[in-house]
């Protein structure tokens, strides 16, 4: 399933614990050094809430305890070193306590609104997942706040501005580095083309070009405050319309650290405000431009997933219609296969005779070529019927037509069931002489079979009689004339006796009888 987050193989919990309190701990200091505009300023965020939030959604449940030992001993060291005693206890623990709540509550209500599902590979999904992180960083916010003005460390009056900016720290570090963390997860270290390395190196090499020019090399003056810190989300949307969330996410994480590192060295278009304004001006624009970021992100992620269905169903369903196809030709071929076979005796019926010989009679007048044809007749096949049943004379006829079958040994030579117990052999490219050559096979073949006619005034054993005749298509108008000929010869045979063959010969007739 697409999009899905899943866990770790899992360590033993102690060492998944310590380990994930030794990250805590190491994002938080490096936040307090490389994401500071001054020294002794809070960080413009703070990357530490995010990395909690991702461990537990990575990692379960069972982590939890590692986010409070990390945020227990990253508080404390920082509360320490400003307060002097025990005082750092109480904002240290509030602190600690405010990041666990946050991280909870986050899981919690990611779980039951998204799911197992990666935040970054829908819209709505994202939309949704900055919404979460918004509420619950402004509950930890609350939290840590109200410790600080029980400690007696925080003014009534400073009540809200401390709250808008712990908030603000909070829900973008948790926003942007929670993020990535899920981003690198779920896509991994980039395996691309040659031809895509060098567009990604092209695209970040321009991101950086542009946000060192705006927030690093450009001092504006009172007449040149132009907003030029938007021309960051063209290339902010490049990333999200050509690559996925996570080249997105890098690319927020490059463009926030050279504004802030721009603005620390008196560049950008933020210089002009005072410390706390340009601060709180940053974060916002950082926040602002993560979540517009990610739901662009996600969005196109959605859609390309969304296509690479589409396709992956189409190339499905077009498979399935070549399947049907084919069966559905298979099936045509047995249907018309079995509409040219006659169901009794097995050979060919009628319409495929006369099929082969109106196309037999259009080669051979082409060809200048000769067309012969055997008439057959079961002697005294209804009173074969009468003493055995119609059962028996299907039997009978079947086996003699498959006798007639076997003794005709040329594949273009077609055995076909003419009508009744007549039964006719069409033989291409074949003479009187061999008309009857391939007559005395079948006579034989039939004779062969000894099967008992008790009923037959004439001999003990099946009979056939037959009537042949050979003709040039050229000289005749019609392959009626064939069929009329061969017919006439086995009426000829039934006068003279039956179980004998009678090939038209011209003014003579050859004629074999019974041995």
């Amino acid at each position: 399933m697409r999009g899905i987050l899943p866990s770790f193989p899992a360590p033993p919990d102690w060492l998944a614990n310590l380990l994930v309190a030794a990250a805590y701990c190491l994002a938080a200091w490096g936040g307090e050094r490389l994401l500071v505009l001054e020294l002794g300023m809070d960080s413009v965020m703070w990357p530490q809430p995010g990395l909690a939030l991702a461990a537990l959604l990575l990692l379960g449940w069972r982590v939890w305890p590692g986010v409070l030992l990390g945020a227990l001993l990253a508080e404390g060291w920082r509360w320490q070193l400003e307060l002097g005693g025990m005082r750092w206890m109480l904002p240290a623990v509030g602190a600690a306590l405010a990041v666990l709540a946050q991280t909870l509550v986050g899981v919690s209500l990611v779980r039951r609104h998204i799911g197992r599902r990666n935040p970054l590979d829908g819209f709505s999904d994202c939309l949704g997942f900055c919404v979460i992180v918004a509420a619950a960083t402004l509950l930890g916010s609350l939290i840590a706040v109200g410790a600080l003005y029980l400690a007696q460390l925080l003014p009534q009056k400073q009540l809200v501005p401390r709250l808008c900016l712990w908030w603000l720290c909070s829900a973008s570090g948790t926003l942007l580095f929670g993020s990535a963390c899920l981003a690198f997860h779920r896509y991994g270290w980039p395996r691309q083309e040659r031809e895509v390395w060098y567009e990604m190196l092209g695209y970040f090499g321009m991101v950086a070009l542009l946000t060192a020019s705006i927030f690093a090399w450009w001092h504006p003056t009172l007449d040149t405050t132009y907003p030029l810190d938007m021309l960051i989300l063209p290339l902010v949307s490049w990333a999200a319309f050509r690559f996925t969330p996570r080249e997105v996410v890098l690319a927020l994480l490059l463009i926030v650290w050279l504004a802030l590192w721009g603005t620390r060295h008196g560049g950008g278009p933020y210089l002009g405000y005072s410390a706390y304004s340009t601060l709180v001006v940053l974060q916002t624009y950082a926040g602002i431009l993560t979540v517009v970021s990610l739901c662009v992100g996600a969005l196109m992620s959605e859609q390309r997933q969304v296509k690479l269905e589409l396709r992956l169903q189409r190339e499905q369903l077009e498979q399935q219609v070549r399947i049907r196809t084919l069966a559905l030709e298979q099936s045509h071929a047995e249907v018309l296969a079995l509409s040219r076979v006659d169901p009794v005796t097995g050979i060919a019926n009628r319409r495929s005779f006369e099929e082969s010989l109106d196309g037999e009679w259009r080669r051979a007048r082409r060809l200048g070529s000769s067309l012969g044809m055997l008439m057959i007749d079961i002697d005294h096949f209804k009173l074969y019927n009468d003493h055995y049943g119609h059962v028996s004379g299907d039997y009978c006829l079947r086996e003699v037509a498959q006798a007639i079958r076997g003794s005709v040994r040329r594949p273009q030579d077609l055995v076909a069931r003419y009508g009744g117990e007549e039964i006719v052999c069409l033989l291409p490219d074949t003479g009187e002489d061999g008309v009857a050559v391939v007559g005395e096979a079948v006579l034989a073949a039939v004779r062969g079979l000894q099967l008992p006619h008790a009923g037959s005034p004439l001999a003990a054993f099946v009979t056939i009689s037959i009537g042949g005749a050979a003709i040039l298509p050229r000289e005749a108008y019609d392959s009626r004339q064939l069929i009329e000929a061969a017919d006439r010869e086995l009426y000829r045979a039934k006068q003279q006796g039956r179980n004998r063959m009678v090939i038209a010969d011209g003014g003579s007739d050859a004629a074999a009888a019974a041995g």
